[in-house]
């Protein structure tokens, strides 16, 4: 899981890096009844050259 404060790249920029500054849930709507479904995230990133943008939890991957 990602975290606040992890250095990430994104899957389709690899070579840009930069730290997650905030997590905020998307709600996922679902259309099935009687089962639960949880939360997405859009994960708040400050890239290295100073910008920032906000991206799926699936495009985006902890750098270690």
């Amino acid at each position: 899981m990602v975290k606040v404060g992890n250095r990430v790249s994104l899957f389709h920029n690899i070579g840009k890096e930069g730290t997650v500054i905030k997590l905020t849930p998307v709600r996922v709507n679902t259309s099935f009844t009687g089962g639960t479904s949880s939360n997405s995230w859009r994960i708040h990133i400050q890239w290295d050259d100073g910008t920032t943008s906000a991206e799926k939890l699936s495009d985006v991957m902890r750098i270690d």
